[in-house]
């Protein structure tokens, strides 16, 4: 059996000297949730900048975890594009796996390249994909797990075994199939990401752009006309807020029957006397999480030879 944790930790950095709040933070997470669910694998998004990858949390994870790829500079059309993508694999498994991602080679239409480690027994590969957040996303997912398939023998595997990561695709629009693989949508809350809107700041954009076309206020932007006019004439003392929650990390696998998903992370509202809600937190296994994205974790029962 062996359990893959993806996460789009949000800027994790490298740490040059003192260690920053947001560090010790997503730090103190990741080591709980590895000591709850104990991954054989983890796959972290935006763990590091392009070309400098999070040399701390490597040191940090080196007694449990072994980095075993990485995409650099030359994993990216352009040097900004792979925000420090890295997979780790526990260290009692780690001489199970090893690393053929300098093999791919970058198409035409692909910002950022996956990251695929081969299971050496079997052969088998597993890729881990950031996908742009662009419209192109849904091609380049496809394209992708076909262009790893197709060049199965010069990556050294008999065939992708897994394909997941954050997809920046709506997991219930994404393709059902690619090239012979399934998807596989996490249980759990039905999202895996969080982010929120400000409603009043929306409705005084809208009455601004009413009074603007008539003349008035002019100079003012939303933000400005939000906190100098509208909820002073409101008596609104807080913002109202809307969640917007999302499903974007998952995966595609083959031998779907042998595979399950979850994500245990969710969003507790702050609402005011009035029932509005003017906060959000967001926690996973009862812990704060400082990301918009929550972990998955894959479980593989089958026995890989």
């Amino acid at each position: 059996m062996y359990s893959i944790m993806i996460w789009n930790a949000q800027h994790f950095d490298h740490q040059e000297s003192a260690l920053s709040s947001a560090y010790k933070d997503k730090k103190q997470f990741l080591d709980y949730y590895i000591a709850q669910r104990k991954p054989g694998i983890l796959a972290l998004f935006e763990a590091g900048k392009t070309g400098t990858i999070n040399e701390s949390l490597v040191s940090d994870l080196a007694s449990t975890y072994s980095l075993i790829a990485c995409l650099e500079q030359e994993g990216g059309k352009k040097k900004h594009t792979t925000l420090g993508s890295l997979v780790l694999v526990r260290k009692d498994i780690a001489d199970q796996f090893d690393n053929v991602t300098d093999r791919y080679i970058l198409s035409d239409s692909e910002q950022r390249a996956p990251l695929i480690i081969r299971h050496t027994e079997s052969t088998f590969g597993f890729a881990f994909y950031h996908a742009n957040s662009s419209y192109k996303a849904s091609a380049n997912i496809v394209d992708t797990i076909g262009f790893i398939n197709e060049n199965a023998d010069n990556l050294g595997i008999k065939s992708l075994l897994f394909f997941g990561g954050d997809m920046n695709v709506e997991g219930q629009a994404g393709a059902s199939t690619i090239h012979g693989m399934n998807k596989l949508l996490p249980s759990g809350g039905g999202y895996t990401h969080s982010s929120s809107y400000n409603v009043t700041l929306e409705h005084a954009g809208n009455e601004l752009r009413d009074l603007q076309e008539r003349g008035n206020y002019l100079l003012y932007t939303p933000q400005q006309y939000l906190r100098e006019e509208y909820m002073l004439a409101q008596g609104i003392e807080q913002c109202e807020i809307a969640p917007v929650l999302r499903l974007l990390d998952y995966a595609y696998v083959r031998h779907h029957e042998h595979w399950r998903a979850g994500c245990e992370g969710g969003v507790i509202l702050d609402n005011n006397w009035y029932g509005k809600t003017i906060g959000m937190r967001r926690v996973c296994l009862g812990q704060p999480i400082r990301s918009d994205h929550f972990p998955v974790l894959f479980t593989l029962n089958a026995t890989l030879g």
